[in-house]
């Protein structure tokens, strides 16, 4: 029962992320620090000991991967946290996974934000009226990419292996 608990935790915390970036383009220091915390006290109750301490050591090395990312400005510090946040609960077993889904689904947006800014005359006229396609050209005029979606679809596949073993 108390697996149910972390797997719920962890849901709403990835997907009220993802809703975030997409619509203001930050991600809330709550859900990191959530994330975190709650990962500290699902190792204390189901992983052994040097499996928990692998998980932050690949948590240290995508936080350091993805700290220069943003020293160099690639990269949002959202998006360092929540990165470095769903790396410490996939852990050595499933940090690959997530960050092959990450680039493969990021790579998508981005070209659909990159098409949607070359194309806008041609394409807005035959898309429907709604929120979600109007803040995509919203965001495709800024030249703007929310990578929390990315990040945080991704993690949701790849960490729900980790629920699963």
């Amino acid at each position: 029962m108390v697996l149910v608990g972390f797997q719920a935790l962890f849901l709403f915390c990835v997907c009220y992320a993802v809703v975030a970036d997409f619509r203001s383009l930050l991600i809330p220091n709550w859900i990191t620090v959530t994330l975190g915390a709650a990962f500290v006290v699902f190792a204390l109750l189901y992983l052994e000991p040097m499996t928990a301490i692998w998980h932050v050591v690949v948590a240290l090395a995508i936080f350091c991967l993805t700290a220069t990312f943003f020293a160099l400005n690639w990269i949002g510090g959202g998006d360092v946290k929540l990165l470095t946040a769903t790396a410490l609960w996939a852990g050595p077993q499933h940090v690959a996974s997530l960050l092959l889904m990450m680039s493969a689904l990021g790579f998508v947006l981005a070209m659909v934000l990159m098409g949607l800014r070359a194309h806008d005359t041609f394409i807005a006229p035959w898309l429907p009226d709604n929120m979600f396609l109007s803040r995509l050209q919203a965001l495709a005029k800024q030249g703007q990419c929310p990578y929390g979606v990315a990040i945080g679809v991704a993690a949701l596949i790849a960490v729900g292996n980790t629920f699963l073993h």
